[in-house]
């Protein structure tokens, strides 16, 4: 054995075996085909007349047969060559995309047009082992022709048109395709359950993504990412859910990654979505607290009267609930808690439910505290007009040198008072519209202004759409995000997460979520609807049909969030409900006046408030449904805000 020789194209001397113990410095450690380091028991072929030839041989590299017929290139013969041998075009292997090394020996086709195609040794080795018995079958994910059974080498990794990953091992290949499968995803079951991921029902396997997942953008619901078109999924369709494969034979859980993305006190991240009636207590009056550390009323005041720079009448009292639960007989400072028998044309009187704070547009409702904090039992208002404050609205810092939300860092933001009717201001995080209190950057090139809401947003969240990962933290700006967004797109609305409008990012995933569906209320309330309509992210489970909007009759995406009642199969877009959701949510709407009152316009009292009674405004004709208008109580007379305004002495001083 020793002795043998064999002769090959390489060298014009025949090789003999080599022992390893000999080779000196003369020789390359690496081998001349394969490229693969020599180790102790490996047999070495190299010169048997020592003339100084460099390379060395593994004995199945230089058994190679010098002319072989390859799956992926069928048309031509492949030829062996040495280094100085064949002048190619390509520099990568076509089987494992892998460089080519040009000291080494290598397959290729001499044909004119194949620009040179180049194959490793070990990428050629897997199918010319004629001993090897290759089973053909026929696999419904490649119904043309039949697979062939190919025990792949060790060293030649390729990618799986199945999973997409490049890994070694057996496969089964078309000899007239490019298209190679590994022999683990070529047995996957056309059904399956999945307990740990989908457990109401069983998959079923799919050879490319269905269109319906490409249309409505899904991504994998266990790991986050993009669904390749061409790769292999697990279905149902039933819920919509889809995985990768390797995801769904997983054995990792929901809960396993969720350590990744702890914080260090639980009690930091709110709970969202929050409801409107607890947006206050949630989120307004920890952000003042932060800001101010303690809720307070000012010791200066005024004859028992409180200052506030940003009322026009500056001078507000301090009310406790207690004192107007009295009897409607009690006498009373307060003009708004007259009943309407006390006169017919009082139209001051406001009932105790629609109490609304002028400053964050919410609601003031008394709730029973728990914290010691006797100060919030009550309100503050103005003698002189219908002006409400929650205690922490009224005690809003007037100026803020800081705001994580806000983009940039040295810019200072105080606080200002928008008008009531006219000249709105757009908050820059949710893009509604509003007439209250909010932040305005003081720097002369910053535009920025947000609402009290948005500015009260936390640090950190846990959200009811991501119950996979626990948190979400808030992305606040990136310096090399110099357009103003970041990477990713909001997981309901699919459009960019800009971080110049505030966004919450998952550290476990790349679930992103902006601040504007942040701030969507738990529940919402519709004039079609006799109930509550919660604000749901997959409503598509066990509802395979389309979504409708009840309100607007639009087609709804089923991955958006949307209010929607599972037992009446109703759905409602967010921004159908524009006082609550949709771009009015942080405007104060009005009671009843005097000033609308007069022969020119109608003769019954009209109301400030979202235009529900018709289409059109009774006026101009022009469409004022769902937008901001003038409505009557007492008949179906509506009037839009522009006609009403037309019509209202000192506008931003009427509601």
């Amino acid at each position: 054995m020793e002795h043998e020789s064999f002769t090959h194209m390489c060298h014009e001397h025949p090789l003999s075996r080599i022992s390893l113990s000999i080779i000196k410095a003369d020789y390359s450690t690496l081998c001349h085909g394969c490229r693969r380091n020599f180790i102790p028991g490996d047999a070495t072929y190299g010169c048997s007349l020592r003339c100084g030839f460099p390379w060395l041989l593994h004995k199945e590299c230089m058994e190679m047969p010098r002319e072989i017929m390859h799956p992926i290139h069928p048309s031509h013969l492949l030829t062996l060559h040495g280094s100085l041998t064949l002048r190619s075009e390509s520099k990568q292997c076509a089987v494992c995309e892998g460089d080519m090394d040009w000291y080494q020996l290598r397959y290729g086709c001499s044909h004119e047009g194949c620009n040179g195609l180049l194959i490793h040794i070990g990428c050629a080795a897997v199918v010319h082992d004629k001993n090897e018995k290759q089973p053909l079958i026929n696999h419904p994910s490649h119904p043309h022709h039949q697979l062939r059974f190919s025990k792949k080498s060790r060293w030649c990794p390729f990618p799986c048109d199945a999973c997409g990953a490049t890994e070694k091992g057996d496969s089964y290949i078309c000899t007239l395709c490019d298209y190679s499968i590994h022999e683990s995803c070529a047995l996957l079951p056309l059904d399956a359950d999945f307990p740990s991921h989908h457990p109401t029902h069983s998959l079923s396997l799919a050879f490319s993504l269905p269109p319906e997942y490409i249309k409505y953008e899904f991504d994998c619901a266990i790991c986050n990412t993009t669904l390749p078109l061409r790769r292999w999924v697990y279905h149902c369709n039933l819920c919509r859910y889809v995985v990768h494969i390797n995801c769904a034979i997983s054995t990792l859980t929901d809960n396993d990654n969720e350590e990744a993305n702890a914080i260090d006190d639980e009690n930091e991240a709110t709970k969202f979505p929050v409801a409107v009636e607890d947006m206050y207590e949630e989120m307004i009056k920890p952000f003042v607290k932060r800001q101010q550390e303690q809720i307070i009323i000012p010791r200066y005041n005024i004859g028992g009267k409180y200052c506030f720079s940003k009322h026009p009448h500056h001078l507000l009292t301090f009310t406790t609930f207690s004192s107007v639960s009295l009897s409607s007989s009690s006498s009373s400072s307060h003009d708004h808690y007259k009943s309407d028998e006390d006169d017919e044309d009082d139209f001051d009187s406001i009932p105790r439910r629609e109490l609304i704070c002028d400053g964050c547009t919410l609601a003031i409702h008394e709730k029973k505290q728990t914290d010691g904090d006797g100060h919030e039992s009550g309100y503050m208002s103005c003698d002189e007009c219908k002006y409400f404050l929650h205690l922490s609205c009224f005690n809003l810092p007037l100026s803020i040198p800081y705001l994580p939300i806000h983009p940039f860092k040295d810019h200072n933001l105080t606080l200002k008072n928008a008008n009531k009717l006219t000249d709105w201001v757009v908050c820059f995080v949710c893009y509604g519209y509003m007439n209250g209190l909010y932040y305005a950057c003081t720097n002369n090139l910053c535009w920025y202004k947000i609402d009290i809401k948005c500015a009260s947003l936390p640090n950190t969240i846990k959200h009811a759409g991501h119950v996979r990962h626990n948190y979400l933290k808030l992305v606040s700006k990136d310096t090399r995000d110099y357009l103003g967004y970041s990477v990713g797109f909001c997981v309901n609305c699919n459009r960019y997460t800009y971080t110049r409008s505030g966004h919450f990012k998952c550290n476990s995933c790349r679930f992103s979520v902006c601040c504007k569906c942040v701030m969507l209320p738990a529940t919402n309330k519709h004039r079609l609807e006799n109930h509550l309509l919660p604000l749901t992210y997959d409503a598509y489970v066990n509802r395979p049909g389309e979504f409708y909007c009840s309100n607007c009759e639009c087609h709804i995406g089923p991955r958006s969030w949307m209010y929607h009642c599972r037992d009446c199969d109703q759905s409602f877009h967010p921004k159908c409900f524009p006082a609550t959701s949709g771009e009015y949510k942080n405007i104060k709407f009005g009671t009843r006046h005097r000033q609308v009152m007069n022969s020119n316009i109608h003769d019954h009292p009209l109301r400030f408030q979202i235009i529900t009674n018709k289409k059109r405004c009774d006026l101009c004709r022009c469409n004022g449904y769902d937008m901001p208008g003038f409505q009557c109580g007492s008949c179906f007379f509506v009037v839009c805000k522009s006609c009403g305004l037309k019509h209202i002495g000192d506008a931003n001083e009427a509601i």
